[in-house]
């Protein structure tokens, strides 16, 4: 079960390619509308309701005509009724009834599917969190998954700098959770999670309310990341946690297709062959408006540099027209296939995301790395700084003629490219890794589950 969210919904799909190679029988299921993409990758589906993120009920009329103040006594003062009839909107018997109909013998779930993790956990279903991110919680000498602190690197990454900003991190935390808590009477999504797992009997041990992933992180569950460990920064690793490596569907089926878009990025990759260029890929996929003068760079850094071809893909979310007039060697499209232009690309520059990083890996590319300062990003260029993996810039300090030299530079030093193509070794290494996992668990079920081995995702 994933959120359906694009990255961690493409990555599951090279889980279930892993899974049904060695010989499971895999279904999906999903809060979002995600069924056309997951059936077309062949995969057995099930839609699940909506997620509710805002279980609080609605005030009544009159009480919602009045001023803040007003509205937050009435919250307190209801607050048992209200926080019991937000729990009752969660609406997951249709997760427990399909539980029930398929009876799994394993539950692979995203890490940041709060409401079916608790329900499941509670009734007795074996159950692995599957994170799509880097290690997010506090352990000695391991900085917060948005900082931009580097272990052992200036009086910044030493372990008290490191252990102080997690608690600096953690109050804020603390003072915002306990300020949403009592605005909303008790009835604030986070308030009524932790509610109603006490109530169907979740071990209350497991759960934290402090930082990443909102608004609940899990300490003692097993949890599998879908990223290298080869990446991760040095720390004394849970028992039950495991480093998957980089998920990467290479051949999964898109629904969105452009034949015009197809022939322009096939005139390019000709264009590079022929004109012997190298070809840069920019994916500023999460990226908003507010980048637009750091793409603007990236197009004033290339101007007139004829020996490179620039391929920008925006995601959807900057409309090509935005960026004006471009030269004759930049193509900027609202939106690219990926893993197309990765496989003919010299190099990425990238925002730090962490799914384009996998990627960039899949296909020993080497990286540019600009982080758009959101979620893990910070963490994620970090980690790439600490193991030399690619060179890190910053999007609001670099110049187009800093940017440039960037470029130049890991086009021109053999140990960017040699870099990646270490870790594309370690991550071809590590592919059956999964199997061996759930191979591991499964070997530990009833032997009457051993002739009908189902795993749900």
């Amino acid at each position: 079960m994933t959120s359906g969210l694009t990255g961690i919904l493409h990555a599951s799909f090279e889980m279930v390619r892993r899974l049904e190679a060695a010989g499971h029988q895999v279904s999906y299921a999903c809060p979002h509308q995600v069924g056309d993409i997951v059936g077309a990758q062949g995969i057995s589906y099930f839609q699940l309701p909506k997620v509710n993120f805002e279980p609080a009920p609605p005030l009544p009329e009159p009480i919602a005509q009045q001023g803040k103040w007003k509205r937050t006594l009435y919250k307190l003062r209801n607050s048992q009724q209200r926080q019991s009839a937000a729990i009752q909107s969660l609406n997951l018997d249709p997760f427990l009834t399909l539980l029930e109909e398929q009876a799994p013998d394993l539950l692979l779930i995203d890490i940041e599917l709060h409401d079916h993790i608790i329900i499941a956990v509670a009734k007795g279903w074996p159950t692995v969190l599957i994170s799509q991110w880097f290690a997010s919680w506090e352990r000695p000498g391991l900085p917060a998954i948005s900082s931009t602190l580097i272990p052992g690197q200036s009086w910044r990454g030493q372990s008290l700098s490191i252990h102080l900003s997690w608690i600096k991190q953690n109050i804020r935390q603390i003072i915002s959770n306990k300020k949403e808590k009592w605005l909303s009477g008790f009835s604030d999504r986070r308030s009524v999670l932790k509610a109603w797992a006490q109530e169907v009997g979740f071990p209350m041990k497991y759960l934290k309310d402090i930082y990443w992933p909102p608004p609940l992180t899990y300490h003692g569950l097993p949890i599998w990341h879908m990223v290298p460990e080869q990446l991760e920064f040095p720390y004394v690793h849970s028992p039950r946690q495991a480093y998957l490596g980089p998920m990467v569907a290479a051949n999964r089926k898109s629904l969105q297709k452009d034949q015009k878009i197809e022939q322009q990025l096939q005139m390019i990759f000709e264009r590079k062959r022929t004109e012997n260029r190298s070809l840069i890929y920019c994916s500023v996929s999460s990226m908003d408006e507010g980048d637009l003068t750091f793409l603007h760079k990236i197009i004033s850094a290339l101007d007139q540099q004829e020996q490179y071809l620039l391929v920008i893909g925006l995601g959807g979310k900057i409309k090509t027209e935005q960026l004006g007039n471009i030269p004759a060697n930049v193509y900027a499209f609202s939106w690219v296939p990926q893993l197309q232009v990765l496989e003919q690309a010299d190099a990425s520059i990238n925002h730090a995301g962490i799914h384009t990083i996998n990627e960039c890996i899949h296909f020993a590319v080497p990286m540019l790395v600009y982080s758009g300062k959101r979620y893990d990003q910070n963490g994620c260029a970090a980690r790439i700084q600490f193991h030399q993996a690619g060179i890190v810039g910053d999007k609001d300090l670099d110049d187009s003629a800093a940017i440039l030299q960037k470029i130049k530079l890991l086009l021109q030093k053999p140990i960017y490219r040699k870099k990646i193509q270490a870790l594309q070794s370690d991550y071809l290494q590590t592919r059956n890794k999964l199997p061996q996992l759930v191979a591991n668990i499964l070997s530990t079920r009833s032997s009457t589950h051993k002739n009908t081995t189902t795993t749900s995702l």
